[in-house]
């Protein structure tokens, strides 16, 4: 998967399009002086480029490994941006409401504003890769970090009925359910702390143990954490409606540090699945 993005002093992205409000050299130096100050040093300028290779892990349902999916430069300026600001994860209550609960998360969580210009980037390509599936929002980005025990019980990402409370300033209220999931590793020092996904049984016996393998038992699908890469999945089936198979959890981390990242795409239940309005 390939594409470009030219973000100008605005951060305004768009593809295939050259630098206009502002030279390329006037933009370097912006985007420089934007990370100095946050303490980042940069030896060339940050191009938005969506150069990664993937792996089908499950058909039905939808299951991709990502490799490369981030690379060195973003996973450390979203190390830095959230270094201060994380707090105990959330979950969603029965009426939708975002609330602690350690009985079944106990991660701490940073918000990634959608203005960063990485935060941009990425969520560009989210939507590049899928296609023609709606690609319409995602979700501000989220960074998750898992220390000394501390896990995600099995779940679901997309909601059990319509979200009407959505992210986006410019249509704040409209009905959606989350399409896509892409978990994405930033750290991966660490023992334990596998994505398990138990009903997903599409992967052999034989495969790349290193990045994904089965269970102990030979039953479902361990994601292990590997710095840079992602697995993404498909949350919904095409009449909108959540798909069960992909419930999944993030196994205790055992010794060390795992640090995550997730990405979810709306889904406007307005608008064709596929086919329809990408953007």
């Amino acid at each position: 998967m390939k594409g470009k993005i030219n973000c100008s002093l605005n951060l305004a992205c768009r593809y295939g399009s050259y630098l206009s409000a502002l030279s390329y050299s006037a933009y370097l130096r912006f985007i420089t002086t934007s990370l100095r100050i946050r303490g980042i040093l940069i030896t060339e300028p940050y191009a938005c480029e969506h150069n990664y290779s993937v792996e089908i892990l499950s058909i039905d349902p939808l299951v991709i490994y990502i490799n490369g999916f981030l690379k060195e430069f973003e996973i450390k300026h979203l190390l830095e941006v959230t270094n201060t600001q994380f707090d105990h994860s959330y979950v969603y209550d029965s009426d939708l409401k975002s609330v602690v609960d350690q009985r079944y998360r106990t991660s701490q969580s940073a918000m990634v504003s959608p203005k960063d210009f990485v935060s941009i980037c990425l969520s560009e390509r989210m939507k590049s890769l899928l296609g023609n599936i709606q690609h319409i929002d995602t979700e501000p980005l989220q960074v998750v970090k898992y220390e000394g025990g501390e896990r995600f019980r099995i779940h679901m990402d997309w909601f059990d009925r319509p979200r009407n409370e959505t992210f986006n300033p410019k249509t704040p209220f409209r009905s959606y359910n989350r399409l896509g999931s892409i978990f994405a590793y930033l750290e991966d020092g660490c023992s334990g702390g596998e994505t398990y996904f138990p009903d997903i049984r599409g992967v052999a016996p034989d495969a790349d143990g290193d990045k994904f393998t089965r269970t102990e038992t030979g039953e479902g699908l361990l994601v292990n954490p590997r710095r840079g890469n992602a697995v993404f999945w498909n949350n919904l089936f095409m009449n909108g409606s959540g798909d069960p198979r992909v419930a999944h959890a993030g196994r205790p981390v055992l010794s060390g540090r795992k640090t995550g990242m997730n990405l979810f795409s709306y889904y406007y239940l307005d608008v064709p699945i596929a086919g329809g309005e990408s953007g």
